[in-house]
């Protein structure tokens, strides 16, 4: 039974325009400057608009982030900066950056610029408004990708054209490619061009090289060089297409003169366009690439002499599985990622594909395929080395998977050809779950991954506020006050767990500059046993956006570490303070009574205790008789005074050591009494039992002590 044939223009039209809407979508709810160096992109469009010129690629056009983009070939940001004519982006704007997002601890927030949301809020003007014209330039770049990657598909796989509409389908609804095209980032234009280069590749393979496809070919090649400089990597396999074709057509009479005359052609076009950028960046730099030196040294060394084979070649495996990770869902910075059970269906997908395309490309109908898979091969593999060698030269494993999206118009042809194989008369609806499955996700992703990560705090009603946790109403200067506070666990804390804190503040102003939240657990002595600094809200809620009145909650997760001995009491400290280049100012702090209590507020009780396969001491000798039992909690072990004389008027130190036999109430009290020898009192101190433990935290087996005067 043959299966039904879809109406390919009309599908292919809707499956533009879901795209479009995907990606228009996308760029709507990604916050400004929430992309692999967005700023420093946007800066170099923004610079073209203003200037009508290239910049200096010797010099950094941004200072906020560590990237500049000044360096890079100017084509996309050409392209990106026609629209920006209508917007002023002299307006002033510059991102305040979130210093405490750069380390990649998610909690402290995954924006790396903090966002007013109500300024970035639609209507656009200025920067933000530029902002968004060149975020729809990739748009409309990555729709022209789709339409080449559905004419490349029809090349492959010639004889279903079904194929080549769900191939194409995928590649316009995985999470990436969406996340890639909604943004400002010259990824997506050498994308669009490597498919081009690939389809053309294909073509003069099967027609053989001719003026027309060769200009074109050399065209594309020197507009990647424009690009970005990943693009050398196809110079070669460029040279390898040309003869490959001459040879598959080399019974054509003239085959030779027409390949010799288009390798002119086309070095032409690469020495032209490629050769004016160089000389270009010779003239203002003295480098031919300015951009990334230290890779380009160490290839160089590696190529004169057995320099690769120092690399830590270990690190393929984790870079390939990063590489494929980041290749299907990463978004932000690369640090906001997919759930693990997305990449796994990916995974089965794809593997799923490769075992069907085997089998397809042994069947007579793949006979003319067959020539192409040597090419597309090469092309994947020029793609993928050039920027995995770079990892490694780095000591990395970070193969990013948006250097290596290029091939997505191949990979999602060897799902959609694979599965149309094996899936043989249930192949109508495996193709309508191929389509379903990266359209659903990107959606899913946006609302369940994308806009939370980015979110503000939820806004809380005065009356949601007492079941919170423990009052507090301590007030931070004019900033805020904390209401109260929650700590969980609430008894004992093991080294290496986590501890959960919320606060609940109430917004009393907003401040001109961030002020930086940090959480310590803290022992005798202020020996930190784990903290985090951060911006409220996660980094979403920084002082210089809050709204008074406001009331919100968040949590924040502390890892305990190793501070000093254990067992140990602790307790949470939270300060405000605002955090410069030479000197952090702390908020003074007042009480619910308005008396002054310092720079920072206490909470919480906390038994701090090491792991219990880990000893906490050497291990123990045979229990102490003891000299005396108080009640079922502890058991004197020792108590001595200094051993010289005492003269009258002196304080004198009396060193009790105990072995804990269980909790305790919190009111017992330690009181050490001097008598003579008649058995009257002559002096006296009460305390506290312990140094190390309140009475509520001891354990059977503790070993504690005290000093009285």
């Amino acid at each position: 039974m043959a299966t039904k044939p879809l109406p390919n223009r009309r599908w292919l039209g809707l499956i533009l325009l879901g795209h479009v809407l995907l990606a228009v979508f996308y760029s709507l709810i990604i916050p400004p400057w929430e992309a692999h160096d967005e700023w420093a992109h946007f800066r170099y469009a923004a610079y073209v608009a203003e200037n009508l010129a290239l910049p200096d690629p010797g010099q950094r056009l941004t200072t906020e982030f560590q990237f500049d983009e000044a360096s890079q070939p100017p084509l996309y940001y050409i392209l990106a900066a026609v629209p920006m004519f209508a917007a002023d982006t002299n307006d002033g704007y510059r991102p305040v950056v979130n210093r405490y997002a750069i380390g990649g601890e998610r909690q402290k927030g995954v924006n790396l610029a903090l966002h007013d949301f109500a300024a970035e809020a639609w209507p656009w003007s200025g920067t933000l408004l530029a902002l968004h014209l060149g975020r729809w330039i990739s748009v409309l770049i990555s729709t022209f990708g789709l339409y080449v990657t559905y004419a490349l598909v029809r090349l492959l796989s010639p004889r279903a054209p079904s194929v080549a509409l769900i191939a194409t389908g995928i590649q316009a609804f995985a999470p990436q490619y969406v996340f890639i095209s909604s943004v400002i980032t010259n990824d997506i234009l050498l994308i669009v061009l490597e498919t081009v280069f690939i389809y053309l590749a294909l073509r003069l393979l099967i027609v053989g090289p001719t003026l027309r496809l060769t200009a074109l070919f050399g065209l594309v090649t020197a507009l990647a060089l424009l690009t970005k400089y990943l693009a050398l990597a196809l110079l070669p396999l460029a040279g390898i297409v040309l003869a490959y074709s001459a040879w598959l057509h080399r019974k054509q009479p003239g085959v030779k003169r027409r390949f010799a005359f288009s390798l002119l052609v086309m070095i032409g076009f690469v020495l032209v366009i490629g050769g004016a950028l160089l000389l270009r960046n010779l003239q203002l730099t003295g480098a031919l690439i300015p951009r990334d030196p230290v890779s380009q040294a160490a290839i160089l060394a590696g190529l004169s002499k057995d320099g690769f084979l120092t690399l830590d070649w270990r690190a393929v495996p984790q870079a390939f599985r990063y590489g494929f990770e980041t290749y299907w869902a990463s978004f932000g910075w690369g640090n906001v990622g997919a759930p693990d059970w997305v990449y796994g269906v990916w995974l089965a997908v794809f593997l799923g594909g490769l075992v069907g395309l085997v089998l397809w490309l042994r069947s007579d109908a793949a006979r003319q395929s067959r020539q192409m898979v040597v090419v597309v091969l090469l092309f994947v593999v020029a793609v993928v080395s050039l920027p995995l060698l770079r990892e490694l030269l780095h000591d990395s494993s970070f193969l990013r998977g948006r250097y290596i999206l290029s091939t997505l118009p191949l990979a999602a042809w060897v799902i959609a050809q694979g599965w149309e194989q094996i899936s043989g008369r249930a192949w109508p609806w495996v193709r309508g779950a191929l389509l379903i499955w990266p359209a659903g996700l990107t959606i899913f992703l946006a609302i369940f991954l994308i806009l939370p990560a980015y979110a503000p705090p939820t806004s809380l009603t005065a009356d949601a506020v007492e079941a919170l946790g423990e009052p507090i109403h301590a007030n931070f200067g004019h900033i805020a006050e904390l209401i109260s506070a929650r700590v969980q666990p609430d008894d004992e804390v093991i080294i290496g767990e986590g501890i959960a804190v919320t606060l609940t503040w109430r917004v009393l102003a907003r401040t001109a500059e961030p002020y930086t939240l940090a959480i310590h657990l803290v022992a005798a002595g202020n020996q930190s046993f784990g903290s985090i600094n951060t911006y409220p809200g996660h980094g979403n809620a920084a002082t210089t956006v809050w709204r008074p009145g406001t009331i919100f909650s968040e949590t924040y997760t502390l890892r305990v570490e190793q501070g000093g001995a254990t067992p140990t009491h602790g307790e949470i400290t939270v300060n405000l303070f605002n955090k410069t280049d030479d000197v952090s100012i702390y908020l003074p702090v007042y009480n619910a009574q308005g008396n002054a209590i310092g720079d920072t507020v206490r909470f919480g009780s906390l038994r701090i205790d090491s792991p219990e396969n880990e000893p906490i001491s050497s291990p123990a000798s045979p229990p102490e008789p003891g000299l005396a039992r108080f009640d079922d909690f502890l058991l004197l072990t020792d108590a001595r005074l200094p051993d010289y004389e005492q003269q009258p008027g002196w304080s004198v130190p009396v060193q009790v050591r105990w072995r804990a036999l269980q909790a305790a109430p919190n009111d017992v009290t330690l009181s050490v009494q001097l008598l003579d020898e008649g058995g009257n009192w002559l002096a006296g101190s009460d305390g506290a039992p312990s140094f190390e433990l309140p009475p509520q935290h001891w354990r059977e087996g503790d070993r504690l002590h005290a000093i009285r005067w």
